[in-house]
């Protein structure tokens, strides 16, 4: 009977293990994505704001402070002409003229060609000399001057083109300024996704390669106790049903809790105990002082250092200790494995494999807040990694 509900349980867990793995990724994608509208958002509104403050603001105070005399008085519908213009010129560099000059040639050519009709339009609204004003007022008496009606002098006129001319240097400049500014955005926001997405495929695989290694030690262990008809068989699958379940369900998590990762550890080496005879003892212990509460770390990152520990430190004739610390002080975690040398990998840089991933992982995930010392020392070999988790 109890053969039959651990066959049960077996078969409803590795059931189990692809629906949860897609429900992972499925969250974790949907997660990225909401980040990165989130930011796309941000970047919208800031440049909405910017818009606001040229159109509403900078263009208007510009044209105001132009020593240009009486202009909406004389001619209102060059100045709405103007004005029109200005934010064409405006709304189009930064849109169009300004990232074409980041794509490909074809678009640099056409950037090139709209800014030439620019300077063409604008130089034939700087010769327009108001000679016919759209609005006429009375012409004063006593001889006073014109208002209208009779055309620019010279220095006015020349005035008028160099209003007309600073009013569009000033606002190509801005628009160009702000298309720069726009641009360098999407591309800091697009690299930024790519460094995301290649650090995710580096992290992928190296969990693709450390998975497949425990995988492989732990059936051994397994398959060595059913040839023996070790009476812990039925107990080692059931840990190991549990500890499979954990990787397959954090596998594609950024994070899990501290606890549950020191428990994976203490199931991993307790399943491990079953392979050892009385020459070796392992001994494990497990402190968390609390004082922060919650706190996450990415998972399995510690799984390769044990996994050595308990590999090439055992002994079947020769009294061994193990020594596998895990503590948590002030919110440093720091793991701690010391354990001397019985034997050593055939292939040295095969078996070195599993360490470098896992110090590219640390690397990835936690850059400078994170030391990890590895070292033999008179046929000891140590391992002391100390992770500092409240920069997360």
């Amino acid at each position: 009977m109890r053969n039959r509900c651990g066959d049960f349980a077996i078969k409803r867990y590795f059931c189990n293990f692809d629906l949860s793995r897609q429900t992972n990724e499925k969250a974790n994608m949907e997660r990225d994505k909401k980040t990165y509208t989130s930011k796309a958002i941000a970047g919208k509104k800031m440049q909405l704001w910017i818009d606001l403050f040229f159109c509403l603001v900078l263009l208007p105070v510009m044209i105001y402070l132009l020593p240009i005399e009486r202009w909406l008085h004389n001619n209102l519908l060059f100045v709405c002409l103007l004005v029109c213009w200005l934010y064409i010129v405006y709304f189009v560099n930064r849109t169009f003229t300004v990232p074409s000059l980041f794509k490909n040639r074809k678009r640099l050519v056409w950037a090139m060609l709209v800014i030439v009709a620019m300077v063409g339009i604008t130089y034939l609204l700087s010769h327009y000399k108001m000679e016919f004003p759209f609005h006429h007022p009375p012409r004063p008496h006593h001889g006073g001057p014109e208002l209208g009606g009779r055309p620019m002098s010279p220095s006015k006129f020349r005035l008028h083109q160099q209003a007309v001319w600073f009013l569009w240097v000033i606002v190509m400049t801005f628009s160009i300024a702000m298309g720069l500014l726009g641009e360098l955005y999407r591309q800091r926001a697009r690299r930024q996704e790519l460094e995301v997405a290649k650090n995710k495929a580096e992290l992928s695989l190296y969990k693709a390669q450390i998975d497949p290694h425990f995988l492989f030690n732990t059936l051994n262990t397994l398959y060595s106790m059913v040839l023996t008809q070790n009476p812990s068989t039925e107990d080692a699958f059931m840990q190991f049903i549990d500890i499979t379940r954990y990787i397959y369900n954090n596998a594609n998590q950024d994070s899990v809790s501290v606890d549950s990762e020191a428990h994976y550890l203490q199931q991993y080496i307790e399943l491990q105990r079953h392979r050892l005879n009385d020459c070796t003892q392992v001994h494990f212990t497990y402190d968390n002082d609390q004082r922060h509460p919650g706190l996450t770390m990415a998972p399995m990152i510690m799984i390769t250092f044990v996994e050595n520990a308990l590999k090439y430190g055992v002994s079947a004739s020769v009294e061994t200790h193990i020594h596998i610390s895990l503590k948590v002080t002030d919110g440093v975690l720091t793991l701690s494995t010391s354990n001397p040398i019985r034997t050593r990998p055939s292939n040295e840089a095969h078996e070195g494999i599993g360490i470098e991933n896992s110090r590219k992982r640390l690397d990835l995930i936690y850059g400078k807040d994170y030391n990890l010392d590895i070292k033999e020392e008179d046929g000891t070999f140590n391992v002391l990694l100390t992770i500092n988790l409240n920069h997360q």
